[in-house]
């Protein structure tokens, strides 16, 4: 496949992005047989983002998934306050936030986080309202595009292993 005259690679299969551990196995086994000069997209990979630090690492320039807006229709927002731990998500339907007047992410300058708190998105979880989807969708997909804006700009700046040790909290 590599030696076509293919404009970039495709990646994917049963485990790419299901299986995080699979997926950086088989980036690993593949790294030495795909060209330098050609970009790499893996499909499905973006349900956390430790996942996109981790196909970055091994040369991945594109992937898609919906994770970030079938999460978001669930409750799952992402939060760099909620931590490593849990995926970088909090579930907005938990009852402690119930009363939480911060936004979802206090860093996020998404539309959903500077006019919205996490208590009036428990609420519209908890009342069945259809807004909820959509804020919660506009801030999973904000929230991705603006890391990889931060790791591109990393990438460009010859940073990228010092902003993701210091983003994941591994520094």
């Amino acid at each position: 496949i590599t030696s076509l005259p293919f404009d970039g690679i495709a990646i994917g299969g049963e485990s790419i992005g299901y299986n995080m551990a699979a997926t950086r196995e088989t980036l690993d086994l593949l790294a030495p047989y795909l060209p330098e000069n050609k970009p790499r997209y893996t499909m499905g990979v973006g349900s956390s983002p430790q996942d996109l630090f981790d196909v970055v690492a091994r040369g991945v320039d594109m992937f898609d998934c919906v994770a970030p807006t079938r999460l978001a229709r669930n409750g799952a927002l992402y939060s760099r306050a909620a931590g490593a731990a849990k995926k970088f998500r909090l579930n907005i339907s938990n009852a402690q936030y119930a009363d939480d007047t911060q936004p979802i992410d206090p860093g996020c300058g998404c539309y959903t986080c500077q006019n919205h708190t996490r208590a009036y998105l428990h609420h519209l979880f908890a009342a069945d309202e259809l807004l909820a989807l959509r804020l919660g969708s506009i801030h999973n997909i904000y929230f991705m595009v603006e890391l990889m804006r931060q790791i591109r700009a990393a990438i460009a700046e010859d940073c990228f292993v010092e902003f993701q040790a210091a983003w994941l909290g591994t520094v």
